[in-house]
């Protein structure tokens, strides 16, 4: 009796959902715009728990409340592991899976939970054997062990646990990211495969007859060809529109300034990133995310501000004029396509952050803009501070613009505020702007915008106002 009450009010909710669902995607074509956080998470757990909703229809027998929530759980954690693939698949034209920097934040976030639970999948199945008595769960743990329909789902278990432990400590492993990143994708696959195998053996829908399994060997499949596309048909298509190297010159001791020429049409918004190869071909795995330093008026030529923090980085200085660079791209919502209505805007940028925050800001230069704009902009030391002859530049020129500089080590010059960009220089730097009516653009390592955003908390700025991009993937 529970579990129907739950399976009908879950599909008055679901076709709730889905009206609301249906008129949000044609806003967005009409705006042409990127979906907001909230409304992506509606349309994921909407496709999450589509699937249990059509099979909770099924005459089931009732097993109980218990019985029921596990199959739900079971369900959904199944689906969620199947959009892992579409969310890490940088599908552009997708909304839904459009917003890559988000999409990778809930794809790490989503394997953890899904890896716990499916960790502790066994235990579940054992547990009511446990209360009843002890020589029941040994002999219900012998027979899970021996017996052979259960043998894929053992292995995709271990497969598992060794895979996500893999994922979450994969800096500790001696092992290039293309190396890492193609046993992460091949392992998941394989796990996803055995996953289904073992469902479709084990599972109680199957009983219904052998659509429902081939439902879920369909729905496996959808997944993986996203995993398929993103290692054939894309390399192919970036190939056909490779770009060139322009330059590459050395900006200080550690950072770099990188240009290349589209040579087909390319458009982007100020604020995108794009992922870039440099490989002899476009099929290697070999892609780093880097953000727009330049405008959408200097194209065909595109720039980037590159900090030398691994491998790749370190090796940018064997790069050569006229070869091709392979393009990924545009993604990112951190544009200025939303701020219409905002009073003021508020530019932070930690580190090589500055990247898309110079692109925001030459934008912003060359529309004129009357507003109130201020920078803060931090680094380690103040000799690591880029554009800052642009800069001062911009101060003199633009209507209403101010730079804070934030150094952590003391320096010599006198223009910079020494300490980390906390509370308190928030409050120095935007103490002449209307900071509740204002929108932030805040770029920088994952914990300085961790920190950051936390700073931000104590000011009267609404959240869907404040526009991030962490340089971690």
């Amino acid at each position: 009796m529970v579990v129907g009450n739950i399976s009908r009010l879950g599909v008055l909710m679901t076709s709730m959902l889905a009206s609301r669902i249906l008129a949000s995607w044609s806003q967005f074509i009409k705006q042409k715009a990127y979906p907001t956080q909230g409304w992506l998470i509606l349309q994921i757990c909407f496709l999450v728990v589509i699937p249990y909703v059509f099979l909770a229809i099924l005459p089931m027998d009732n097993k109980g409340l218990y019985v029921g929530i596990l199959s739900f759980l079971n369900l959904i954690m199944m689906v969620s592991m199947m959009l892992q693939f579409p969310l890490a698949a940088r599908l552009k034209r997708a909304k839904l899976f459009s917003r890559i920097d988000w999409n990778m934040q809930q794809h790490k976030r989503m394997g953890k939970w899904i890896g716990a639970f499916f960790f502790l999948h066994p235990a579940l199945i054992l547990l009511p054997k446990w209360f009843l008595s002890g020589a029941d769960l040994s002999l219900s743990i012998i027979e899970s062990i021996t017996a052979p329909r259960l043998l894929t789902g053992i292995i995709a278990w271990v497969l598992l646990a060794a895979w996500v432990l893999f994922s979450i400590y994969k800096n500790k492993f001696p092992l290039s990211y293309a190396k890492w990143k193609l046993l992460h994708t091949a392992g998941f696959m394989a796990i996803l495969i055995l996953a289904t195998w073992h469902i479709t053996q084990v599972g109680s829908h199957g009983q219904f007859g052998p659509h429902i399994n081939q439902a879920w060997w369909l729905a496996c499949g959808l997944s993986l060809a996203f995993t398929v596309y993103g290692y054939t048909l894309k390399p192919r298509h970036l190939s056909k529109h490779a770009f060139t190297l322009v330059s590459r010159e050395k900006a200080n001791f550690n950072d770099w300034l990188i240009t290349i020429r589209a040579q087909s049409d390319f458009t982007f918004q100020a604020g995108q990133f794009v992922w870039l190869s440099t490989q002899k071909d476009a099929y290697r795995l070999d892609y780093h995310p880097f953000s727009i330093a330049s405008t959408p008026r200097s194209l065909p030529e595109l720039s980037f501000v590159v900090r030398e923090l691994g491998d790749y980085t370190r090796s940018l200085d064997q790069l050569q004029p006229g070869q091709a660079v392979f393009v990924d791209g545009p993604y990112g919502n951190m544009t200025l396509a939303t701020n219409d209505t905002s009073n003021a805007i508020i530019l932070i940028a930690s580190g090589i952050g500055i990247a898309p925050i110079i692109g925001l800001l030459r934008t912003l230069a060359e529309s004129n803009e009357p507003r109130p704009v201020r920078l803060i902009y931090s680094n380690r030391t103040f000799s690591q501070m880029l554009f800052c002859d642009e800069l001062a530049h911009f101060e003199q020129n633009m209507e209403d613009f101010k730079t804070r500089f934030v150094c952590y080590l003391p320096s010599t010059s006198p223009i910079y505020y020494q300490g980390f960009i906390d509370k308190t220089c928030l409050q120095n730097a935007l103490q002449d702007v209307p900071v509740e009516t204002s929108s932030v653009y805040l770029c920088g390592s994952a914990v300085a915008v961790k920190n950051i955003r936390y700073a931000l908390k104590d000011f009267p700025i609404a959240a869907r106002n404040i526009y991030f991009e962490q340089l971690s993937f």
